[in-house]
């Protein structure tokens, strides 16, 4: 048999002969708490099984969605020896594991899973992954892809946002608040924003939102008010949560839709259902992602809208900074203390 010696294949045949276990970098979470409580160590990359890839990551993603599963606030998914945290990555198909007819190595893939991320070769279920079959950048997709998803569900599904509908985002300078700005004003909604300080503010403006409130410097309940002229909006769109309830609630029309989305500012507990009727015959949600991406021709759809906008401009990533795996540590403390303007990127 003859071999291209320029083939990483070959390679990978050869130390598979050798009897050579390869290793990577990972990062594991030895106790549920604090961004403290990770490290980087070094780990033996994992073969998929049924149903599974291996994905050699090029760069990952960082999301709230990292630090409630790393909190304990989620419940860890899988019992595998190591638990490595992280939600989103792009790369390279690595290995692929047996009853996995859509993908083969070498095809350049995004996913998004519940954990796993944070590592060199990352283990997947391949339902979670996608071909990339546009021109897009490496760190733009870790960028959008969980964000972009979301937005995607949020604007198309959870709710129908249509041209002439008036929107309230919270957050609306974070990752997702930015592709929302600015796909809702392409849909032709009024959509309106708010942020915590007057740096956010300027980014939110940018990222398409007509109107920007800052809540550290007046009350966004009143200022929705007066930018509809008291006639309220049709939905919320929610991913802060305590420091914003009941508030949101406020900013609804009757039979409006206050979707919560994620919990930045803590949980609201002890929810009183008989609100939604004392505000106006309200609806609630609490969507995530992965319901919608459950179907493959939904999430192959819902990818291909997200990328093809990002790759001829008409959706434009916002990315706060690169940081190395090694500043997984610093990326979440960043995170959770808010002062984000977009994406952090983490570099292999």
């Amino acid at each position: 048999m003859l071999y291209n010696y320029n083939n990483i294949y070959f390679f990978k045949y050869l130390i598979y002969l050798m009897g050579v276990q390869m290793k990577q970098r990972v990062i594991e979470l030895t106790e549920f708490g604090k961004a403290e409580n990770m490290r980087l160590i070094e780990a033996e990359i994992p073969s998929p099984g049924p149903g599974q890839i291996v994905v050699k990551n090029k760069a990952i993603g960082l999301n709230y969605l990292d630090t409630y599963f790393r909190s304990g606030l989620y419940p860890w998914p899988n019992q595998e020896k190591i638990k490595i945290p992280g939600s989103e990555g792009v790369g390279f198909v690595h290995a692929v594991g047996s009853n996995v007819l859509e993908f083969k190595e070498g095809d350049k893939v995004s996913y998004v899973t519940p954990v796993g991320a944070y590592a060199e070769y990352a283990l997947i279920n391949a339902v979670h992954a996608v071909q990339i079959k546009v021109d897009v950048n490496d760190f733009d997709v870790v960028a959008c892809t969980l964000k972009g998803l979301t937005a995607h569900y949020l604007l198309h599904l959870t709710f129908d946002l249509k041209s002439g509908m008036t929107a309230l985002v919270h957050a609306a300078a974070g990752g997702v608040g930015q592709l929302m700005g600015q796909w809702g004003s392409e849909i032709g909604a009024t959509m309106i924003g708010t942020v915590g300080g007057p740096e956010k503010a300027e980014a939110a403006k940018k990222a398409g939102y007509h109107h920007v409130i800052d809540y550290n410097d007046k009350d966004f309940v009143s200022e929705v008010m007066k930018i509809t002229n008291n006639q309220k909006c049709d939905v919320v769109y929610d991913s802060v949560a305590k420091s914003v309830f009941p508030g949101s609630m406020d900013c609804l029309k009757p039979r409006g839709l206050w979707a919560l989305f994620g919990q930045a500012s803590g949980p609201i507990v002890d929810f009183n259902l008989g609100l939604l009727s004392a505000k106006g015959s309200l609806f609630v949600t609490r969507p995530t992602l992965f319901s919608y991406i459950a179907n493959r021709d939904e999430y192959n759809k819902a990818s291909l809208e997200l990328y093809s906008r990002v790759a001829d401009g008409r959706l434009k990533v916002a990315i706060h900074d690169k940081m190395p795996i090694e500043n997984i540590v610093e990326a979440h403390n960043l995170l959770e203390g808010r002062k984000t303007k977009g994406a952090i990127v983490i570099t292999l």
